[in-house]
């Protein structure tokens, strides 16, 4: 049989019929033109080796007992269950976080409040000296300005500013 029949049979691809018989070495008749033929006793190899069942008894109607389904039935109620379980650690993973987030955002206000109250008393300390230097500044002032120069300086400096 040609290898698109094969694989019909064993529900897969041409291609996947032709790398299980390369990958199971699998020993196959080819034709003139290098195509696997492949016989119903390479089937049943290639069935036994990637264990894959027959594709028949799904088309004559098999039908399953119903401890399959009542089976299958409690393997999927168990998922949900863990589902369910997951969905909650997930929830209280993501208020945990929301959480955490709140508290660092807390944290850091207080920081950046405690930073700028320092900030305010080194400004109000600098405002203080500043007001002092004025003072003694005007202090030396007057008293420079109530100092009268000698004649000669005076003319001196009249002469160099022009």
């Amino acid at each position: 049989m040609k290898t698109h029949e094969a694989a019909r049979e064993l529900g897969v691809s041409s291609q996947t019929v032709i790398k299980w018989i390369r990958h199971y070495n699998i020993d196959c008749a080819k034709n003139e033109r290098g195509h696997f033929d492949i016989s119903k006793e390479n089937i049943k190899q290639i069935r036994e080796a990637h264990n894959i069942q027959p594709r028949s008894s799904a088309r004559k109607g098999h039908v399953q007992s119903s401890t399959d389904f009542d089976a299958v039935e409690a393997q999927i109620q168990e998922m949900c269950k863990q589902m369910g379980s997951m969905m909650g650690r997930i929830a209280e993973n993501d208020r945990r976080i929301e959480e955490k987030a709140g508290e660092v955002v807390t944290f850091q206000v207080l920081e950046h409040r405690t930073e700028i109250t320092n900030l305010q008393k080194k400004i109000y300390e600098l405002e203080e000296r500043l007001t002092m230097v004025e003072e003694q500044l005007e202090k030396k002032e007057g008293f420079i300005a109530n100092k009268k120069l000698p004649r000669w300086k005076t003319l001196f400096m009249n002469l160099w500013s022009l």
